[in-house]
Parts: C-alpha cells; structure tokens; sequence
C-alpha cells in the first residue's frame, strides 16, 4: 500500500475542530454554490520524469539507467466555483521576473514572480486584485464567499465589495478543501500527459524537424 497526502493528520473527532466548521458551514450555506469558491496554491516540479519505465524486448535492463530528479518547480494557483461552473485562470508563480520561454511570446496563463515560486502575502494580494477579482465582477452580480487554507502566505480574513474570504480551520485542508478532493491532482495528471506526449511526439520527428 502506497501512502500519500495528509489525511492521518486530521484528527476528525476533535471537538474544538468540529465546532469551528460547524460555524463555517452556517456561513457557507448563506450563499449560492454558484458564488461559492475555493483557492488553494500547490507545487508543480514541472520537468520531473515518471520513476518507472517499461522496457522493450530488445532493450537490455543494464544499459537503463536513471537519472537525478529534476527539482525545477513553480507554484500554480488553482480556484474554482462550487458548482464547477466558473474556473478562475490557474496562475503560475516562478522565480524569473520575466522567463525566456514567457519573453515576446503569448502566454496561456498569467504569470507572477515570486524569490522562492511560493505564495507570499503579496502575490497572494496581487491574484485577488488582479485576477479573481476582475472575474468575479465580470460574471457575478451577487455577494461572493471565498474559501482559503489558513497557509502562512495567505492575507487575513476580510469583507469588502460583496466579497467574503473565510479560511479553513488548521491541518482539516486535506478533509474539506475542495480542490483537493482531486481537482488538484487531476490538473498535475493531464499536465504530466501533455509533457510525456510532447517528448514523446519530439522523438518522432526527423532530424531536420528536431533541430
């Protein structure tokens, strides 16, 4: 058996716990799920290669060898609605100010920087004003519950300009957070197709093609 996530550091039978998301759940039901939303950041190691590999018939397992881990990461900030009806842009936190992939090209999602790739109070201040807000506005006329994990580089809990932001109680994300109930883990597993197919598909081309 293969363990994994931080399930078993939640103590579900906690009194003072189950109290606070009692509270939480009362502010959470006076909203519609359409304006309900959850944000949460996480960790992208976006040139790691898979630790397993089949081999073929004719290859020889002493000539495979493995290689270092690739430990280039950014962070991704990933929010979405209760009823998965309005999916905020993802955003990209890096180290560059100003990457040589992203320079003089289009971009698909926005791209912040950051000394470390982490969510930091200003990077988290410049998503809400920059992204969620505008799209907020843009599609909701009505008051807007924001739901957060009570991580180190998160604002504090506030109201303004209809929009509520709310955090989980301590060490229960793994329990209750939406987004990683598998939202999460089902974007890193089509990111990690789309960059096998890419290697994979750059293998087949001629040389001429690959240079």
């Amino acid at each position: 058996m293969l363990l994994h996530g931080k399930g078993a550091e939640v103590d579900k039978n906690d009194p003072e716990l189950l109290s606070t998301l009692e509270e939480l759940y009362s502010i959470i039901a006076q909203y519609d799920p359409e304006n309900v939303y959850n944000m949460v950041e996480t960790g992208l190691f976006f040139r790691l290669l898979p630790r397993y590999s089949i081999l073929m018939l004719n290859e020889d397992i002493s000539s495979t060898r493995g290689k270092k881990k690739a430990k280039d990461r950014v962070s991704l900030i990933v929010c979405v609605n209760a009823s998965r009806t309005h999916k905020i842009p993802c955003i990209m936190i890096g180290k560059p100010k100003e990457p040589t992939c992203i320079k003089d090209r289009h971009w698909p999602v926005p791209y912040f920087n950051q000394a470390k790739a982490w969510m930091d109070v200003e990077t988290c201040w410049k998503w809400f004003n920059e992204i969620f807000v505008p799209e907020v506005k843009r599609r909701i006329g009505h008051p807007v519950l924001l739901l957060m994990d009570n991580a180190s580089g998160h604002f504090d809990a506030f109201e303004r300009d209809n929009i509520c932001v709310v955090f989980f109680p301590p060490n229960c994300t793994s329990w209750k957070q939406p987004c990683d109930m598998g939202i999460i883990a089902t974007l890193k597993k089509r990111y990690k197709y789309l960059d096998l197919k890419d290697i994979l598909d750059f293998y087949e081309l001629d040389e001429q093609l690959k240079q």
